[in-house]
């Protein structure tokens, strides 16, 4: 019988500039775990802390049968770099790209990789790396393949439900580099912190968002496996979760059993999630704070109700006051994140909404341009999109012809930044 070898590949590099957020991708993590259930060998190639170099002498020594590679639009040149090179190492390999980007543009990954697949593949990846390799005329099952049989392969997969979600295994963990992962962390903020999921979809459409994967369904995970998951996670000498999830505290039901849980078991473990201003009554607030919640992140995104009816997002001014003295009057940290420079603004609106980002009290603010993702009614509006490399951090640039001199903007983001440490005394 052949090898049942299959490569995961993360391809981002950390480039050194200090991040508050860098974590194992969860989706690779999962990939890894149902393809260990089918029968693989599988080696993680997490980019994140090797040289260029490093990765291909990692993946010429493994020779996989199966590279798998996940595409997002900042990764889209080094995926199409390295997937270059990996071919030159490993030719006898088949080649698959899946991700945000490759499921919104197939055709412009087609010519690089032998397989595309779409959406939610979590399943219908490691079933087509399982048959493969099962077969014991790999060349006749690629001739005589029925893309039908693994949603994704010609159409965007459909999203899996809760009891296919509950089904699959707890992300496999065990291919990263937890140390380095920690060390970073804890040199930002002294917590040893990682991600986690615990809800898929989002049922808003602010006009700057692409969700090409997940989609607007919402479906949440058993909390049975939410625990099995964390305590997993506390093995690896983690301390604090970052919940990714779009809309964590959307159902308030779910955070309080959450919340009620995290207490009862008494893990002792901080964390952090996404919320919006909206959707948090005062006793939820309560429990959040007893279950260890340290601190919020708020897509405010505007200080002006005209430009937020422009984004889509369905909140005003007040609901934002009220939402961020809500957390912060029960001892949880309010990160506020702002775009400025949106299309059909003006530079009026831009000042205020510079003003009411310091005027709210928050312990973090972070502000870019609008950053037009494939997939959103945004990149559907603007004009002349960059088709440069994507792949830059803590930069404030505008990727298409926009309306706004950058380096105005530049220029009031970093006094609005300074202006607010210094009210924080820092």
């Amino acid at each position: 019988m052949s090898a049942k070898r299959v490569m995961l590949v993360y391809p981002y590099f950390y480039t050194g500039i200090k991040k508050d957020q860098l974590f194992p991708p969860l989706g690779i993590a999962l990939l890894s775990a149902m393809l260990k259930r089918n029968g693989a060998e599988v080696m993680v190639l997490d980019c994140t802390f090797l040289t260029f170099d490093e990765a291909l002498s990692r993946a010429e020594s493994f020779k996989p049968e199966i590279t798998g590679v996940y595409v997002m639009t900042t990764l889209a040149n080094n995926a199409l770099r390295i997937v270059e090179k990996l071919k030159d190492v490993n030719p006898e390999s088949i080649y698959a790209a899946g991700g945000p980007l490759p499921t919104l543009y197939p055709e412009r990954f087609n010519r690089y990789f032998d397989y595309v697949f779409r959406g939610e593949a979590a399943k219908s990846f490691p079933d087509f790396c399982r048959d493969y390799l099962n077969s014991f005329d790999r060349e006749g099952f690629v001739e005589k393949i029925e893309a039908g049989l693994y949603p994704g392969m010609d159409s965007p997969a459909e999203h899996l439900t809760k009891e296919e979600i509950d089904a699959c295994p707890i992300p496999d963990r065990s291919g990263f580099d937890h140390r380095k992962y920690q060390e970073l962390s804890s040199e930002f903020s002294g917590k040893k912190t990682t991600s986690i999921m615990m809800t898929y979809g989002c049922p808003f459409s602010c006009d700057f968002c692409s969700k090409p994967v997940f989609g607007s369904q919402v479906r949440y995970r058993s909390l049975d496996r939410v625990f099995e998951e964390i305590m997993d996670i506390l093995s690896y000498g983690y301390d604090s979760l970052w919940i990714a999830d779009d809309l964590f505290t959307y159902d308030e039901k779910f955070l309080n059993e959450f919340c009620s849980r995290l207490i009862s078991e008494e893990l002792q473990i901080t964390w952090s999630c996404l919320s919006r201003v909206d959707t948090i009554t005062e006793e939820t607030a309560k429990i959040m704070k007893r279950a260890g919640c340290c601190k919020v992140y708020l897509g405010i995104e505007a200080g002006n109700d005209e430009v937020l009816k422009l984004m889509n997002k369905k909140i005003d001014l007040k609901k934002v006051v009220k939402g961020v003295e809500t957390f912060k009057s029960n001892g949880i940290k309010c990160a506020g994140f702002f775009i400025v420079g949106y299309p059909g603004e003006t530079v009026e609106t831009i000042e205020e909404t510079f003003t009411f980002a310091l005027s709210l009290g928050l312990d973090e603010i972070s502000f870019n341009v609008p950053y037009p993702l494939p997939g959103s009614k945004l990149f559907e509006k603007v004009s002349a999109v960059s088709e440069d490399d994507w792949n830059f951090e803590n930069e404030t640039r505008f990727l298409y012809k926009s309306e706004f001199d950058e380096e105005w903007i530049k220029k009031r983001i970093e006094e609005t930044k300074e202006e607010f440490l210094r009210a924080r005394g820092e």
